[in-house]
């Protein structure tokens, strides 16, 4: 029994987060429903699936972090999900990629990582028209992949690109895989709840044992214990309860060791590592990680410390050859969340960390291998041999050991290479020289005389140094060649830079051509005779891991024998640390510098906004510093024209052709250029509007004031207000001022055009004496004066969105509650048996109608008049006697309801002034609309007394309620109709259905639909609306994996929506709200307390999110009023009315502006009358169609916003007409009236502030 007290050596492994700004941040992550991991790392890359569809993957670089863009590189191989992804043992570049769409993929990763993005892979292999599951690489066998798809395992051969085996006895879908160490049997678990251990090569069957599982058909998961003979599988019991199950293969039907959790959802991720028998357990959609230790007595499972932090989407182990030895690092697991990827280290705690803690890292499985696929299809086993962590016995210390082996090709290659000449004939070269020196076969008795690995001798013990340095010299020139051809298979970067330098000294005419094996192995290939007949290849410059050039090149034109000098001999610069590896970045490049000339500006300048002045003058210091003795300075259009030049190209600083100090000289352009630029500047500006729409604004923000980024981001924000685009953006007009639009008026007798709009006191002084010298009809200055104009005029066309992105007036919008005193509160009995098509709840201005649980088909109204706590007791309702389906206030009669019951009647209620007093069961009217079941009814926008309804028929009814008639029937749905909405001109309508298709009627025209397209794949639920005046349509539902989205499709185009913005994973559908005033969108849900606003744009990315209103509690329905009841005197352009659990309460939603107590009629349009009838049923069904009237919510004595910005610049205009036009007559009489007044009033120099009191003079001296 003291064995259950034997202290672990891991058992205080603690795990370690870094901060936010040390993980992969702002990443775009879905909730998929694989077997997979959804995450991968290699000891240079991670990969993880991107996006909610999870067709895409990206990978970045092991050690990255940071904000990602969502223009980053990735993999665009897949049509459908990636359900698995996993790297190469061997090759830390080489990335398999299983999907729904049957695939595996291969992919080559660069050594620098992803530059661009990449859809061809290298290789393609099929599971016919079968999902694949899993995927993976055999752990001792080069070049051998695995992966099952339904019941089916198969291996390919990656050298051949073929399938070398498949089996499909498994009856059910293989939920995963495991292989044993040492790569002799696979372990599979199935959905048909039991587990198999699976031999390839087994003759007969390949299925050696079977015994039950996890009683759950749900996810189940089975991982291998290293080289022991026992496995772990995860899953769920009968009752759905979390199981971890230890299994012997010696005894095969009967667990070692069951451990039962808990009934949490997600499958248990099991990752193991077998050099410390650390057990990681992460569930999906858990904020724990699990750690355990496996023993092998009992208990077996040995709990450690537990992490707690954000919710996992996927995890993974990264490989012990990446880990950070020196700080006690044991493990790291790559947790993937929503949004982030975190590193989380486990770390044991030691006193000290300046040593290497040998105990704690046994020795582990390498990264080279002899065995290749066919050679382990016949038969062959041979274990990966052991490398050790201690840094002082690897090459570059506790650097991560990356290898990487180039792409498909030259790993083929390698492989033929091997197979065909290589492994034979280097055996018999080496037991010949072995010979001669009288060592044998035992000279390197580290085991490593036989795969090759001649660094790894060298490195390691001082016998097999001397034994390697005898072979070489003993044996001839061609012999060490072609074994030092067939070592460079596996050698790292940092190992072949070593032995480049090695082999300088003994082969003077031979050098490695770059840090990939493509050299060495098409080198192999050419070598026909072992005489070194053949003329060797000219070395060429290496560049190191981080693209940094050789200090000395070689000439092209030096023979052999003079590249083998000290001189002219390429040397490599040695690689430092492993983030020297080229890393993807997506903001602006790290500051770096070859040369002397580092400075604090340099490293630490804030970018200026483009066109400021501070970027317009230092072009002009920089061209004068670097061309001083041109004549005359540059104008600053043709300045500006040359540095948008060296913007676009290259840079080429570094190459060899003269630039190399890096600086980037700008080219001086001749007189004929620089005329022909302003030429051409001073035509546009003529010819366009938008270049002579300038104003004294436009030019201030040239000024040197405007230097912080929260300044410039200003500026860009009150231009965006003037910028006028040929297409409308929203359906709000945008305003400008009247100076903006007055346009540039030309002089009678000068070339240049003089600004009416600009005041030289606001703008900086080179800028203002420009102007003055050009009053003065200077014609040089005249001809700066222009080309600064037309500078400033292309930089300020420039749309505001190019630089922040597209800037909304309602970006900032407030929801407020009301005050406690406007509330109904003491609400009780609220139903929850509301069908999913029906809202919920219903409110106009006046009274609002709440369903109520019990039987009889309740329905509660409250008058909006009488808020406070509702009395104890009976609520009066409506007692329709059916289930309620749905129910709608009429949009023009606020005291009639309809409500639509599961027996296909809809009923009409009068609700009297005064609300209810008692509850009452006799409706004003009844309609029997269906003879089964109705989803949802609806009234139509402009017209009065036309009621919709859909029923469980699959059909869609119009009705006249004024005669109680039937007036069309609208058919062509296949399944469950979720939502129907009108347009807002009253003449189409549009329908999601359960079948995943949208639709878009004319119901006075045609029964069958005029246009369809794709809506959302899922099935939970849909709603529909339409936007920017009927051009577009948004619909909210679900995608294949259950997560909320919001799409956004061309009205005249359904084929695929224009762009798609995914939410969360949430059972409720999305309700949306268009107020197409202000173009926005209210999104929520039943029981979210979040309420999501978007604005809808008619140009990319057409959905816009706004500021989200998160609520204090949860709600069970949201329900907007008209337009007129908005009080807009506080700005507040949206009202609305929300039902919780107890409560109703109202809800504002206002923008914040300076000047409130003006009418703000940039965000207050002429808006549509909707809550009165714009035209009769009868006209309506008669095709007389009429516009609904707009009217102003402008109230009575307010100013207008725009008509206050205005004044100011009407005043200016006339004072510089004056200017421009007055006569001598008329300037000789205003010196004389301002003579004659001065002449009578007294002149005085005292100020108004000198009679005011302030600070004693003694107080100033102090």
């Amino acid at each position: 029994m003291a064995w259950r007290f034997k202290a672990s050596k891991y058992k205080n492994a603690a795990p370690i987060v870094p901060k936010a700004e040390a993980c992969v941040r702002e990443i775009c992550v879905g909730s998929y429903q694989t077997y997979g991991n959804n995450i991968a790392a290699s000891a240079a890359f991670m990969a993880f699936n991107w996006e909610h569809s999870g067709a895409s993957v990206a990978v970045l670089p092991l050690d990255d972090c940071g904000r990602k863009s969502k223009t980053m590189p990735l993999l665009h191989g897949h049509t459908d999900t990636v359900t698995d992804l996993k790297f190469s043992p061997f090759h830390d570049g080489l990335l398999a990629t299983a999907s729904q769409d049957c695939l595996v993929k291969i992919w080559h990763i660069p050594e620098k990582g992803l530059e661009q993005s990449l859809s061809d892979p290298e290789a393609v292999f099929s599971h016919k028209q079968r999902r694949v599951e899993t995927v993976g690489f055999h752990p001792t066998a080069d070049g051998l992949m695995y992966s099952t798809a339904a019941g089916c395992v198969a291996l390919f051969d990656i050298a051949t690109q073929k399938e070398i085996f498949s089996n499909n006895e498994h009856p059910e879908v293989i939920q995963s895989a495991s292989w044993r160490e040492d790569g002799t049997v696979l372990a599979t678990s199935c959905k048909d709840k039991c587990v198999r251990i699976f031999d390839p090569r087994a003759e007969g069957s390949p299925i050696q044992m079977l015994a039950e599982s996890h009683q759950s058909i749900k996810d189940s998961r089975v991982v291998w214990l290293g080289n022991q003979s026992r496995i772990l599988t995860t899953g769920f019991d009968a009752a759905r309860l979390r199981q971890v199950i230890i299994r012997d293969i010696r005894n095969f039907n009967t667990p070692e060791k069951t451990l039962e959790l808990d009934c949490s959802t997600g499958i248990l991720m099991p990752l193991f590592d077998p050099d410390t028998n650390m057990l990681f357990l992460a569930g999906k959609g858990d904020t724990t990680i699990n750690y355990l230790e496996i023993t092998d007595k009992d208990p077996y499972l040995i709990e450690g410390l537990r992490h707690t932090g954000e919710q996992t989407k996927g995890a993974c182990l990264v490989p012990k050859r990446a880990l950070k030895v020196m700080e006690a690092e044991v493990n790291r697991v790559l947790q993937l969340t929503s949004n982030m990827v975190i590193p989380i280290m486990y770390q044991v705690p030691r006193k000290t960390y300046r040593d290497f803690h040998a105990d704690l890292y046994p020795e582990t499985t390498g990264y080279k291998t002899e065995l290749i696929a066919s050679e382990w299809l016949v038969g062959t086993n041979q274990p990966v041999p052991k490398m050790n962590l201690d840094p002082a016995k690897r090459e570059h210390g506790d650097e991560p050991i990356i290898i990487h082996r180039g792409n498909l090709s030259d790993f083929v290659k390698n492989l033929e290479n091997q197979r065909a000449k290589g492994k034979c004939h280097v055996v018999m070269l080496r037991s010949k020289c072995d010979e001669k020196n009288g060592n044998g076969n035992n000279g390197n008795a580290n085991g490593n005389g036989n795969n090759g690995n001649g660094n790894e001798s060298h490195n390691n013990s001082d016998s097999s140094n001397n034994t390697k340095k005898n072979n070489s010299q003993e044996c001839s020139l061609s012999q060490s060649e072609l074994i030092r051809k067939f070592e460079a298979k596996y050698k790292t970067d940092s190992e072949k830079d070593i032995v480049h330098q090695v082999d300088e000294k003994e082969s003077p005419t031979e050098h490695s051509t770059g840090s990939s094996e493509e050299a060495s192995s098409s080198a192999g290939l050419d070598t026909n005779s072992a005489s070194g007949s053949h003329s060797p290849p000219k070395p060429m410059p290496r560049t190191s891991r981080n693209n940094s050039l050789p200090e000395a090149t070689t000439p092209q034109g030096s023979s052999g024998g003079d590249s083998a000098g000290e001189g002219n001999t390429p040397r490599p610069r040695p690689r430092t640390t492993a983030a020297a590896a080229y890393k993807p970045r997506l903001g602006p490049k790290p500051f770096s510098s070859n040369t002397g000339d580092v400075s604090f500006d340099k490293v630490f300048a804030v970018p200026v906004a483009p066109g400021s002045h501070e970027n317009i003058s230092s072009v002009g210091q920089e061209n004068c510093s670097e061309t001083p003795t041109q004549g005359a300075k540059p104008d600053l259009i043709v300045e500006i024209e040359i540095k948008k030049n060296h913007e676009r190209e290259p840079n080429v600083a570094g190459n060899g052709n003269g630039n190399g100090n890096g600086n980037g000289v700008q080219k001086s352009l001749t007189t004929s250029e620089r005329r022909k630029i302003f030429e051409q500047n001073s035509e546009s500006s003529e010819n366009s509007t938008e270049g002579e729409d300038r104003t004294d604004a436009d030019l201030r923000r040239f000024s040197a004031v405007r230097s912080s980024i929260a300044e410039r981001r200003r500026v860009y924000e009150s231009r965006s207000k003037s910028q006028v685009d040929e297409k409308a953006q929203s359906p709000v007009p945008l305003r400008r001022e009247s100076s903006k639009v007055e346009p540039l008026k030309p002089s009678g007798n000068s070339n240049v055009i003089p600004s009416a709009g600009i005041d030289s006191k606001r703008i900086s002084v080179p800028e203002g004496k420009l102007l003055e010298e050009h009053r003065r009809g200077n014609g040089a200055a005249g001809l700066k004066k222009s080309a600064t104009e037309a500078a400033f005029s292309a930089a300020s066309t420039k749309r505001t969105s190019t630089v922040f992105g597209k800037v909304s007036k309602f970006r900032h919008l407030k929801g407020t509650p009301g005050h406690k005193s406007t509330h109904i509160e003491n609400l009780r009995n609220l139903s929850r048996q509301i069908p999913g098509e029906c809202n919920g709840f219903h409110a106009n201005h006046e009274r609002v109608a709440v369903p109520l649980s019990g039987p009889g088909g309740k329905i509660a109204i409250f008058e909006l008049s009488r808020p406070g706590r509702l009395p104890d007791g009976v609520i009066p309702s409506l007692v329709n006697g059916s289930n309620i389906m749905d129910f709608q206030w009429d949009p023009f009669d606020a005291q009639r309801l309809a409500v639509a019951c599961d027996d296909g009647i809809v009923k009409l209620w009068r609700i009297d002034e005064g609300g209810l007093s008692e509850p009452t069961n006799a409706p004003q009217g009844e309609l029997t609309a269906h003879l089964d079941k109705i989803y949802f009814i609806r009234f139509h926008p402009l017209a009065a007394d036309v009621l919709l309804t859909a029923s469980y028929d699959m059909t869609i009814k119009l009705w006249n309620l004024r005669t109680m008639q039937e007036m069309c029937t609208l058919t062509g749905h296949t399944d469950q109709i979720f939502d129907f909405a009108w347009s807002p001109c009253g003449k189409l309508g549009a329908s999601v259905c359960k079948d995943g298709k949208i639709r878009v009627y004319n119901p006075r025209k045609s029964e069958t639909p005029i246009r369809e397209g794709n809506g959302p794949v899922g099935t939970r639920g849909a709603r529909i609306t339409w936007a920017l005046e009927g051009h577009y349509i948004v619909c909210t539902g679900f995608d294949k994996v259950s997560e909320r989205q919001i799409s956004v499709y061309n009205a005249q185009k359904l084929t695929a929506p224009l762009n798609t913005a995914s939410l969360d994973v949430s059972p409720s559908i999305l309700i949306p709200y268009y107020d197409e005033d202000s173009s926005t969108l209210f999104v929520t849900g039943k029981g979210d307390s979040t309420i999501y606003c978007y604005e809808i744009t008619d140009e990319e990315p057409y959905i816009c999110p706004l500021s989200h209103h998160r609520c204090s509690s949860l709600h069970q329905g949201l329900s907007f009023l008209t337009k007129n009841h908005c009080d807009v005197a506080s700005v507040e352009f949206s009202k609305a009315y929300r039902l919780t659990n107890t409560t109703i309460e109202p809800l504002s939603f206002t923008v914040p502006r300076i000047k409130s107590e003006l009418f703000q009629d940039d965000l207050f349009p002429p808006t549509r009358i909707t809550w009165s009838a714009t035209l009769s049923a009868d006209d309506w069904f008669g095709c007389n169609d009429k516009a609904a009237a707009k009217v102003s919510l402008k109230p009575e004595g307010m100013d207008t916003l725009s008509s206050i910005q205005q004044v100011p610049a009407a005043v200016k205009k006339p004072d510089h007409s004056q200017f421009a036009s007055k006569s001598d007559y008329e300037s000789n009489k205003q010196q004389e009236i301002q003579k004659s007044v001065s002449a009578r009033m007294e002149y005085t120099t005292k100020l108004e502030q000198d009679e005011m009191e302030g600070v004693d003079e003694n107080e100033w001296q102090e």
